[in-house]
């Protein structure tokens, strides 16, 4: 009988904050244990994902990954440091780093990396405030990319990217889209709000544009009224520096609403029910809330750039995300 495949995803992000990224790291692994011939470690950090606690099918490993080591400095420091011992000591055959960066120096064993984005690579003064930051982020990238027997991005716009600035073979690069889980039925009948509303869905860092959606929305309700309420995700303290400014110019009109942290099945609610989902992001290496959006029937309106073009298709509208009177337009 043949011996299983023994695969170790890196689940490390999954210590902190719920990302796209973890997002795409847990449908990842749940897909990969219902494949024939694999077996699926986890390698998670010190904390470990709840729902997978009690699961057969997934072999968890933790680590002494933490969030204090999420920094550029001390993730690469600490990849260094335990990562190649932690994958020969769970005897795989292929190590997955699915974190932009993570391949070991002398892996044990053949590694494939995913490319979510290389916004820091672009611009890195604005993600990482020290050069210590900016170094170790590039060498860890620079390192990953050359170990990596395989590299995989999200996007066809990421791959390019990936070919152009790191200096990579085409042949080396695939592009992997994210898939999107259909809505259930319950998601479609559930009772619509009395209220109309666009929706935003994302981070609030300077780069999602969250400004721009605020000052569309500003506009459109000047010519048309308060009829359409926004309703973003997150919370208004984390708003950048520009949105906050747009926003306190608001916040006295009934027309923003913050909807905090919420759970998929909230999300699929919010997404079923919209009117429109806003998207006006600067820099996207994919642009998950799009895709689903569109899978729940919910229009869209997305910047015309980045990675947004090749997700949305012809089956949204794509603007200038720094007109407001097109995007109101649009809207």
């Amino acid at each position: 009988m043949c011996r299983l495949l023994r695969v170790m995803v890196d689940a490390r992000m999954l210590v902190g904050r719920f990302s796209g990224v973890a997002r795409f790291v847990t449908r990842l692994i749940d897909e990969l244990s219902k494949q024939d011939g694999l077996e699926v470690v986890a390698l998670c950090g010190c904390e470990v994902f709840t729902p997978w606690t009690d699961r057969g099918d997934i072999e968890v490993v933790t680590s002494s990954f933490c969030r204090r080591d999420r920094t550029a400095v001390r993730r690469l420091w600490w990849e260094e440091r335990n990562l190649r011992g932690l994958i020969r000591r769970a005897r795989v055959d292929l190590f997955h780093a699915t974190w932009n960066t993570g391949v070991p120096g002398f892996c044990p064993v053949p590694a494939v990396l995913t490319i979510h984005d290389l916004i820091p690579w672009s611009d890195p003064k604005a993600h990482f405030t020290t050069v210590p930051q900016r170094w170790s982020y590039r060498r860890a990238m620079r390192g990953s990319v050359r170990r990596a027997s395989s590299i995989t991005t999200v996007s066809d716009y990421v791959r390019c990217q990936v070919v152009t600035a790191l200096n990579v073979e085409p042949w080396k690069v695939a592009t992997v889209s994210n898939g999107v889980d259909m809505p259930s039925p319950d998601s479609a009948r559930a009772s619509p709000s009395s209220t109309p509303y666009a929706l935003y869905v994302g981070g609030h860092e300077p780069r999602k544009n969250v400004a721009g959606v605020l000052r569309a929305m500003q506009r459109y309700q000047e010519r048309f009224g308060d009829g359409l309420e926004l309703r973003l995700t997150g919370h208004p303290a984390s708003l950048s520096a520009d949105a906050t400014d747009v926003y306190r110019r608001l916040r006295d009109k009934p027309l923003v609403r913050f909807l905090g942290d919420i759970d998929d099945a909230e999300l699929a609610r919010h997404y079923s029910h919209a009117r429109v989902l806003l998207m006006l992001s600067h820099d996207e290496g994919f642009g998950l809330p799009v895709l689903e959006a569109m899978a729940h029937g919910c229009p869209v309106v997305a910047a015309s750039n980045a990675s947004l073009p090749e997700v949305v298709g012809n089956a949204g509208l794509l603007v200038d995300a720094d007109n407001p009177n097109a995007v109101c337009e649009a809207v």
